[in-house]
């Protein structure tokens, strides 16, 4: 499970999740939870946290990314 905690513009980071790959599973609060398909979950989380810190309109947005 890879875990995106943000507490603003959830949409976009559901969005970035979804455009890699990963199948959106609940949001609880701020916290979102994604399933990766392939196991590869690790990589997933990190190539995610990539894409989102290169976003102009989201590298100023306080978020982590985890995996479970």
């Amino acid at each position: 499970m890879v875990i995106v905690n943000a507490p603003l513009r959830a949409d976009m980071f559901r969005t970035k999740a979804e455009g890699l790959g990963l199948e959106f599973v609940s949001k609880v609060g701020m916290k979102m939870t994604f399933k990766a398909p392939g196991g590869d979950d690790k990589e997933k989380a990190a190539e995610l946290k990539k894409l989102c810190k290169a976003d102009t309109q989201l590298n100023t947005v306080y978020f982590q990314v985890t995996t479970e």
